[in-house]
């Protein structure tokens, strides 16, 4: 199974370096950038399963960030963490189509479970939208059969019933 890629976006060095330790532990690929100016340069070039960003940043904060990845990269999970008095900023990241946020500081714990729901749901978006195509083309093949004319068309009689006595 190809290893998912996740990219930390911190302006502070220690939070991106703990967070990269931690989850290249769990067998993830992991990048880091310093900013969110940084951070779409790099999802334009890679592909990027999931995005864990800071809200306040300088030059580009997580909210922002979240638009401009979603339109980037449509399928790409975000976790944004707040810090302490930035609740309502997290809540206005799950309207704008953030997966979670999650509060600083946070455990090791919450930070893993955190991610692997995320990358879950993603998964399954995925696996749902293979099913949806599948179904579609066994669909058009129905529909290919049932037009075609050298099938023999099965005909209902109405009045069979009424004749039958013949």
């Amino acid at each position: 199974m190809e290893k998912k890629t996740i990219l930390v976006v911190d302006n502070e060095e220690t939070i991106r370096e703990t967070i990269l330790k931690i989850l290249e532990r769990e067998g993830y690929k992991v990048l880091t950038a310093a900013d969110g100016q940084v951070a779409l340069q790099i999802i334009r070039e890679r592909k990027v399963n999931l995005i864990i960003s800071d809200i306040c940043m300088p030059r580009m904060d997580g909210n922002r960030l979240l638009k401009m990845a979603k339109s980037i990269l449509p399928a790409v999970e975000i976790i944004l963490m707040t810090g302490h008095g930035q609740v309502d900023m997290g809540l206005e990241a799950l309207k704008e189509g953030a997966y979670d946020f999650i509060h600083k500081p946070f455990t090791k714990l919450t930070l893993n479970k955190t991610v692997k729901q995320a990358l879950e749901k993603q998964a399954l978006a995925q696996e749902m939208l293979i099913l949806k195509e599948k179904v579609r083309e066994l669909i058009a093949e129905i529909m290919d059969l049932v037009r075609d004319p050298a099938m023999p068309q099965l005909e209902y009689s109405r009045t069979l019933g009424a004749n039958s006595s013949h």
